[in-house]
């Protein structure tokens, strides 16, 4: 007969929570600097590119992949061409790693493409392409190995990834030309048909990774050539399936960099932080040429931030300091004898608690195995409670796991009783003699319950509750306690507290508040929160990182009703005004990026405040940027020559609002066009990817027309055209006035435009630039001007 499982004991009421000494050393003292502008220290560091031991000679480490499994993490990668074998490594905290030798040394695992590895009740399967020649399944019962082959050659190109879905459903995910293709799984050695996602870099496209978070599904996908500077990230959301049509947001390419010494950033995958609540992008970058011929690669680690449907890098960050992953506030693996100066022994020997308590929003895990050997039926079947939010012996909270229905159930404790909150079937097929993950989320007014990462109970309208956690089992279990935790962190809020990289973006709901603003959802384009300021003095605060010293260009997404507001930016030491006139504002859409001023800033943590200073209306802020800036000369001549042929560039890409100035002369008549490019950045010159390979604007010229694109690699878009009537033999004067996020084009010493636009969402700094080889146009050299 199955009997109750009870803690049994009641506990001293004078037991303490421990005071988190890694929150300490985050915020740090502070101090006054400025308007109401705080320094902060930013604890333990890490820094990009991160060099492990025993790294492919000549190769590095292509491909990253991560596996958390047990409070550890298990890094594996492609293997260099021609050689056999999958190297791997460890670490407890994504920053120290420890090599942990080859894996496999089966001999098909010449020159293994990508490998990932999945974890799923006892074994560890690995999907890899060697060199390139489609897919093998090899599996093992341990992350280190030796993983042995499984299948015959499966096909279905490169780049092979599993997402398991919160109903137990598998998918494999895999690279093509044109888009990531989909395949449902029976097993996980069988792969279905699939179909194209929508999910395309307008090329070839590899390196897929779903991962699912408040239940959205976003999907990870690299391009176009490895090789390539432009090699880069983009992301997708779903709310419906992972197999479904995506929304690709406006904030892509999610990673790239093209500059020189940090450029070729991409196949990333994404994993669980140390605090159970926040996530890192983990990506190579390419660097030199190997003896072999191709670029070296080098492994990068960023924080990853959500926001609704939208998803951000904190980064990329490069050769500088950056707040490391936050530790756990409590964490142990207490195997069966744990240490009596982090558990306490509870009913009659059958249950442990923790001597430290969680706050009332935490993250607790729980890693076990219910007992080492299947039941023979002569003993009574297991149920083992998870406990957490533990005040006393009758109340607390506990994810029970009951053998005989294979079933995981939420039980609520309150005034000694009991009462089942919600309970739901295990995945089929459970192995209760292998280890398995329980994770607990208590969250504001709802608690979730997670079997193996997968969501199975999520429970609304129970209110977070802080406490210690533990176990507590029956007669007929023998558990074995692995790797147990607990984070003062749920739902996302540590991506509020996380120190932002400048220069990068930051969300508005991810700093800290001043005063009463609103967080409001369901008002912006891309499916994110915003933060509505309505109250004279409302404000939000943001602790950031500055990598260098230098000037900055600080902007803001806003919404076109907040125009006439004013708003206070405190950075650098100084305060600035600035109002948000309504010529500032988009005509096209509802939300506008605006220009909030250029501030030096110090290399070294800080803070950068925005607040309502007036104005007379509210002002609803979506996020806000920050730019590194240079001085804009003052009639310099360029003549781009850099990057490629058919587009050159020249500049600086810090260079802001200035004028460029050309003439341009028809030499004959001809359909041929011609371009003149602003505001680029990140531009890449390779064969095999898109033929737009920049980011920034492109003014072009043909058949008696002026027409503006808005360029982001393979998203092109014709935003604005006009009338410029040109002979043969004639020469034009041509002048673009670049002012925020509005751009306006004039000729021959016009007063009024012949085309004017602003940019909802503004590229509002690059470089300048040439598009076209045909004889049949001259373009001058470009004179820059600035604008003061």
């Amino acid at each position: 007969m199955n009997r109750r499982t009870s803690i049994g004991i009641l506990l001293s009421a004078g037991a303490l929570a421990v005071i988190i000494a890694a929150a300490a050393a985050l915020w740090g003292p502070a101090k006054k600097e400025g308007a109401d502008n705080m320094t902060i220290a930013i604890g333990q560091t890490m820094q990009n590119p991160l060099v492990l031991e025993q790294e492919w000679e000549d190769y590095g480490i292509g491909d990253p992949f991560v596996l958390r499994h047990d409070g550890k993490y298990y890094l594996y990668c492609s293997t260099k061409d021609w050689r056999v074998g999958v190297k791997a490594w460890s670490s407890d905290d994504l920053v120290t790693w420890r090599y942990e030798g080859l894996v496999t040394e089966e001999p098909l695992t010449e020159g293994a493409y990508a490998p990932e590895v999945v974890y799923w009740n006892g074994s560890f399967y690995m999907y890899t392409s060697p060199a390139g020649k489609g897919h093998y399944v090899l599996q093992s019962d341990k992350p280190t190995g030796p993983f042995v082959v499984k299948t015959e050659n499966l096909g279905l190109t490169i780049d092979g990834s599993v997402f398991i879905d919160d109903d137990g459903k598998w998918l494999f995910t895999h690279a093509e030309s044109g888009g990531i293709m989909a395949a449902p799984m029976t097993d996980p050695f069988t792969i279905e048909p699939g179909k194209k996602l929508n999910t395309s870099l307008g090329h070839w496209t590899e390196g897929s990774m779903i991962v699912k978070r408040n239940g959205r599904y976003f999907i990870t996908y690299t391009g176009n050539h490895v090789f390539s500077k432009g090699y880069r990230v983009n992301y997708g959301v779903s709310r419906e399936a992972p197999d479904g049509v995506y929304a690709i947001p406006e904030n892509n390419p999610l990673l790239i960099s093209t500059a020189d010494g940090f450029n070729g950033l991409g196949h990333s995958s994404t994993v669980m932080g140390p605090d159970m609540d926040s996530y890192y992008l983990v990506y190579h970058d390419l660097v030199g040429r190997s003896a072999e011929g191709p670029p070296v690669r080098r492994l990068n680690i960023d924080r990853l931030a959500f926001n609704g449907d939208k998803l951000s890098v904190l980064g990329p960050t490069h050769g500088t300091p950056v707040q490391a992953p936050a530790p756990p506030a409590f964490a142990d693996i207490p195997e069966y004898a744990p240490p009596a100066d982090k558990w306490e022994q509870v009913g009659d020997g059958r249950g442990w608690l923790s001597r430290s308590a969680a706050e009332e929003r935490h993250t607790a895990e729980f890693n076990f195995v219910l007992r080492e050997e299947a039941g023979d039926g002569a003993r009574e079947e297991a149920t083992l409670d998870m406990i957490f939010a533990y005040e006393n012996e009758g109340d607390y909270r506990a994810a029970r796991l009951d053998e005989a229905s294979m079933t995981l159930s939420l039980v609520e404790v309150e005034d000694g009783i009991e009462k089942v909150e919600a309970s739901g079937p295990l995945p089929d097929g459970m192995d209760l003699t292998k280890l398995h993950t329980v994770r607990a989320e208590s969250d504001g007014d709802s608690v979730k319950l997670y079997w193996d990462g997968l969501l199975r109970i999520e429970r609304k309208g129970l209110q977070a509750r802080g406490g210690k956690i533990g176990y507590a089992w029956n007669e007929g279990a023998n558990p074995r306690l692995r790797y147990t935790a607990f984070s003062n962190e749920a739902g996302g809020s540590s991506d509020r507290k996380a120190i932002k990289p400048v220069p990068g973006s930051m969300e508005a709901v991810h700093g800290t508040p001043i005063g009463r603003p609103e967080e409001r959802s369901g008002i912006t384009p891309d499916g994110s929160d915003a933060l509505v300021l309505a109250h004279k003095g409302d404000g939000v605060s943001f602790p950031v990182h500055v990598a260098r010293s230098g000037d900055y260009l600080l902007s803001a997404s806003v919404s076109n009703a907040s125009a006439g507001s004013l708003l206070a930016i405190e950075a650098g030491g100084k305060t600035v005004k600035r109002k948000l006139e309504p010529s500032l504002f988009a005509d096209d859409g509802e939300w506008t990026k605006v220009s909030l001023g250029l501030f030096e800033l110090e290399a070294g943590t800080r803070r950068i405040t925005v607040r309502l200073a007036g104005g007379g209306g509210e002002v609803a802020l979506r996020y806000v940027e920050a730019a590194e800036a240079a001085a804009v000369p003052d009639n310099a001549i360029v003549e781009p020559s850099e990057v490629g042929i058919d587009k050159r560039f020249g500049g600086d890409a810090g260079w802001t609002d200035y004028d460029v100035s050309f003439d341009l002369t028809l030499n004959e008549e001809t359909i041929d066009e011609t371009s003149v490019l602003l505001r680029t950045t990140n531009e890449s010159e390779f064969p095999d990817q898109v033929a737009d390979s920049f980011m920034g604007y492109q003014l072009t010229f043909r058949n008696g027309r002026v027409v503006l694109y808005r360029v982001s690699y393979e998203n092109v878009e014709e935003v604005e055209s006009g009338i410029l009537a040109i002979a043969p033999g004639e020469t034009k004067r041509v002048v673009a006035k670049l002012r925020g996020a509005a751009l306006s084009v004039f000729a021959d010493g016009g007063e009024e435009p012949i085309l004017t636009w602003t940019d909802p969402n503004a590229f509002l700094h690059g470089r300048v630039g040439k598009r076209g080889l045909s004889e049949a146009w001259t373009v001058s050299p470009l004179t820059i001007s600035s604008f003061k």
